[in-house]
């Protein structure tokens, strides 16, 4: 493998294989295609589209994660707050965290709750009025 080539992702692999007239994956294809059976060395075949679905899989769950959970910086940006009154928050158990390592993570459902239970709407009075 060449330094200058960047590592391939598995599914990229596998496409370019089906797409590919000379492979063993692309002539399996074709045959099941053409017979609607799967012949015995077709194993191949489905596990390899086992393979591909599980990477589909873990892929999307990931993308949903980064979107469940935020980090330190994100959380004092929604709130507009300082690092000590984000340490103050999780210090007094107003904000549950997770750890690994030394970085902190917040759940955004968390983060709304927090908004949502310290709502207050108040009507400002006029300011230099008698009333």
């Amino acid at each position: 493998m060449n330094d200058n080539k960047q590592p391939r992702r598995l599914d990229e692999i596998l496409e370019e294989l089906r797409c590919c007239p000379e492979s063993i994956l692309f002539q399996y294809e074709q045959q099941r295609q053409q017979t609607h059976v799967c012949p015995n060395n077709c194993k191949i075949l489905e596990a390899l589209n086992s393979i591909e679905s599980k990477l589909t899989n873990t892929q999307s769950s990931c993308e949903d994660l980064s979107k469940e959970w935020v980090d330190n910086q994100d959380v004092m940006q929604l709130l507009h707050i300082s690092p000590r009154t984000l340490q103050t928050l999780r210090t007094n158990g107003t904000l549950p965290f997770s750890r690994i390592g030394n970085k902190l993570y917040y759940r955004t459902e968390d983060i709304q709750r927090i908004l949502k239970d310290n709502y207050t709407m108040f009507k400002i009075r006029s300011y230099g009025s008698d009333k």
